[in-house]
């Protein structure tokens, strides 16, 4: 009753069920959460609660990012800032001392190593746990090669082959559904999935409407939606840095922990008291299973944190319009 209390107040997103069976009346329908999808509203808040709680089982965090430096092709002729988001999320994840932690960088992300470190951290998720996947760099839109994708076009991972190189992107680029068939392949399906995507075109890159994620609870966070591009500051991207900048604020402010809606409103925050005037760009919340104000945020310190991005990386050097 409480969950049904909860459905009839939320104002501020748009939740669809999908029918993967009989569920007679519409509060049951409600409560089958093998069926319940969830897609927050552009530059919405989403329904927060007060609830306040820790993780209380082990989180397995997978962080990937690339520059392109190195990258002959067209990447690499203007290297990236993600650096430095990147070594927020190793900070952000070392402080919470989290049971595991694999970092992998530039030529590290192939195709191939990122699905099988995501087997190999996957794996290791019991009922309960969190998989926590990140990845900073480029993201782009490909021709969709199965038909799956109503607008014509997968999401896509930018990376690079055994060569070091962007280039051809149909034999290096990781495809949304090859992403979450992955994730999903890997991960106990009681285990809790969030992925953080700070890159270009990547709203729908978990995919949660597609059967696979069925009866599983998963969430994703991104830069922004499939039709646009996410923003660098010069010091990192503009949603990690808002993130870190979140988390650190309700650590202060929330002894007893808190969820991932509290986060993801609070980063929406401050992303709008620091973005780029000439460029704006929509943070997506999409997930299944749960709503996000269910869903406990796996990444918080055990004690006081000032993330890189209020300090060594406070300064931006925003790059030209």
């Amino acid at each position: 009753l409480a969950f049904a209390s909860l459905l009839l107040r939320r104002k501020q997103h748009t939740f669809h069920q999908t029918a993967m069976g009989e569920c007679g009346d519409c509060l049951r329908r409600f409560l089958c959460l093998s069926q319940q999808t969830f897609s927050g509203n552009t530059n919405e808040d989403i329904d927060d609660t007060e609830e306040e709680q820790k993780p209380e089982t082990n989180v397995h965090v997978l962080l990937t990012g690339l520059d392109y430096r190195g990258d002959r092709n067209w990447a690499g002729q203007n290297p990236l800032d993600t650096g430095y988001g990147f070594q927020m999320m190793d900070q952000l994840a070392t402080v919470c001392n989290v049971a595991t932690l694999k970092k992998m960088w530039n030529a590290e992300c192939t195709k191939e190593a990122i699905i099988d470190a995501i087997g190999e951290v996957g794996s290791q998720c019991e009922e309960g746990d969190f998989f926590v996947f990140y990845y900073t760099g480029h993201g782009d839109a490909m021709p969709d090669d199965d038909g799956d994708e109503a607008d014509g076009f997968d999401s896509a991972l930018c990376l690079v082959g055994p060569d070091g190189q962007v280039e051809p992107r149909h034999a290096y680029w990781l495809r949304d559904d090859d992403f979450a068939q992955a994730v999903v392949d890997a991960v106990d399906p009681g285990a809790h999935v969030l992925v953080l995507a700070d890159c270009c075109h990547s709203g729908s890159i978990l995919d949660v409407t597609k059967s696979i994620w069925s009866g599983r609870k998963a969430l994703s966070i991104t830069g922004c939606s499939d039709k646009q591009t996410s923003a660098g500051t010069g010091k990192g991207g503009m949603f990690t840095r808002a993130m870190c900048r979140a988390v650190q604020d309700l650590q202060a402010e929330m002894e007893d922990g808190f969820m991932t809606s509290t986060v993801y409103n609070r980063t929406l925050a401050k992303y709008r008291e620091c973005k780029l005037p000439s460029h704006t760009q929509d943070i997506t919340i999409h997930g299944c299973g749960l709503f996000p104000q269910q869903f406990v945020w796996p990444l918080q310190p055990e004690g006081p944190f000032v993330t890189l991005a209020n300090t060594q990386y406070r300064s931006l050097d925003f790059p030209d319009a």
